[in-house]
């Protein structure tokens, strides 16, 4: 990793900047910067950033050679893994942490997605969602006691919420709430809003939750308008009508199977077959009324 003055040497070059162009820094000091001579303070690089029109997040990739972070390597993998569907993927995620979390057992976060694998594993192994997870209460344990969450934290009980008992599922839901609002303009390319609101929405399915299931399944329905997100829209309708067949409107199967048919013209068969898998094990045959 390149230090800190070396990083602002590079972007300086690739930006046609002269050590005199910087608005808060005179060109001595950003000489004696540049060759770590002498240490910068925060505001101070944030002058700098500001002057390249440059997030710290960016900065950070170049310091460390055009690369993310380990942590933030395997937390963008983990974003980008349809857990129920792509085992191979969830393995390879959580073989990674595991081999991370040897050297570096403090690291929380990468030790809760570690914590999240193993739960996905043991969802598609038992065929359940109730799961025992001692390490995943302890999770909310700790994350329950603190007056504020991270992003990743966030994400993680955006996740980790679904194999919790009704009463502590609320809690983690409003508490979820609660911190994704700070959270919604950074890294809008995840759009975790979206995929928590259908979750939510079919975690109330399984839990017999109607009323407040097809709140949270409405609210994302616009939101994948808004992001263009199709896959997860025609998930929520299929819960929709899930809903509506499991209050006894038995012509509601037929929307079940158009949504499981829209999976496979979408050419994702996998998607089809996990809301088809879904809907045998848990919704068909058990109509309320």
């Amino acid at each position: 990793m390149k230090s800190i003055g070396e990083t602002i040497r590079h972007i300086r070059i690739l930006k046609g900047f002269r050590q005199q162009d910087f608005s808060e820094l005179t060109q001595a000091a950003i000489a004696s910067i540049e060759s770590s001579k002498r240490n910068i303070t925060l505001d101070k690089l944030m002058s700098v950033l500001k002057d390249f029109k440059m997030s710290l997040r960016e900065f950070e990739y170049i310091r460390n050679d055009y690369q993310l972070s380990p942590t933030d390597d395997i937390f963008f993998d983990f974003t980008n893994t349809k857990h129920s569907i792509d085992r191979e993927q969830g393995n390879i995620i959580l073989k990674r942490a595991a081999s991370y979390l040897v050297e570096n057992p403090s690291d929380f976060i990468i030790y809760c997605m570690y914590v999240l694998e193993d739960v996905f594993l043991k969802i598609s192994a038992q065929n359940t969602y109730d799961i025992d997870s001692p390490e995943s209460c302890e999770i909310w344990k700790t994350l329950h006691a603190r007056e504020g969450w991270t992003y990743q934290e966030v994400f993680i009980m955006s996740k980790l919420f679904f194999i919790f008992p009704l009463d502590t599922g609320v809690s983690i839901i409003k508490r979820i709430e609660k911190e994704m609002n700070r959270y919604l303009n950074f890294c809008k390319d995840i759009n975790f809003d979206v995929s928590f609101y259908a979750n939510v929405g079919k975690y109330y399915t399984h839990k017999r939750q109607f009323s407040l299931a097809k709140n949270y399944l409405n609210l994302a329905l616009p939101l994948c308008q808004k992001y263009d997100k199709p896959s997860i829209e025609n998930d929520a309708y299929a819960h929709l009508a899930i809903i509506d067949y499991l209050n006894g409107k038995s012509d509601a199967e037929k929307e079940v199977y158009e949504c499981i048919q829209i999976f496979r013209t979408m050419r994702r068969p996998a998607l089809a077959e996990d809301l088809e898998s879904d809907w045998n094990t848990f919704f068909k045959e058990k109509v309320l009324i």
